[in-house]
């Protein structure tokens, strides 16, 4: 025990000089310097020469058939209905998504399930 006592203390200096910096860490570096490497300018791509096209054969024109037909407008699709636990339709809720409704008297998403002709709430 006295020895590692002993060997502890007269180590103790040695360790504590080491943890000390001595003199610049530079000073061992080397000291010449790299040039640095010349700009060489980017290369501009060369111009297409203009083709010389072959003149385009006549245009032969479109046969019309008269005015152009007024597509009807589609009548907007009703909401699908959205039905309660008993089958009972909800006012104010619509389908938001795949399996999902949006009852817009309570701002709340529920989760619904495909049912006869429109959504049942789970």
């Amino acid at each position: 025990m006295k020895l590692s006592l002993s060997l502890l203390l007269a180590l103790l200096p040695a360790l504590a000089l080491a943890q000390v910096p001595t003199g610049n860490p530079t000073a061992t570096r080397s000291s010449t310097t790299v040039a640095p490497q010349p700009v060489v300018p980017p290369v501009q791509p060369a111009r297409p020469q203009p083709q010389v096209l072959p003149s385009p054969q006549p245009v032969q024109p479109i046969k019309s058939t008269g005015p152009a037909q007024v597509a009807p407008v589609p009548a907007p699709k009703p909401s699908s209905k959205v039905y309660d636990r008993n089958g009972r339709i909800i006012p104010g809720v619509r389908p938001a998504g795949p399996n999902r409704v949006f009852d817009s008297r309570t701002g709340r998403y529920y989760d619904s399930m495909p049912s006869s002709d429109g959504q049942q709430i789970r």
